[in-house]
């Protein structure tokens, strides 16, 4: 896996980590950071295609 890759999934769980603690406790704009996971999740998807179809 490139560095691409690896950055985006990192960003992705820890985003997602966040958000899913946030609405547990309540935290405001929660939803915000579930469309950033969901945007880190896709860029994480199209880097990996990109990654594999280089090969």
């Amino acid at each position: 896996m490139s560095k691409k890759v690896k950055f985006s999934l990192a960003a992705t769980l820890q985003l997602g980590l966040i958000a899913s603690i946030g609405d547990f406790v309540g935290w405001s704009y929660m939803n915000f950071v579930l469309a950033a996971t969901i945007v880190f999740f896709l860029l994480t998807l199209i880097f990996l295609i990109y990654d594999l179809s280089k090969d």
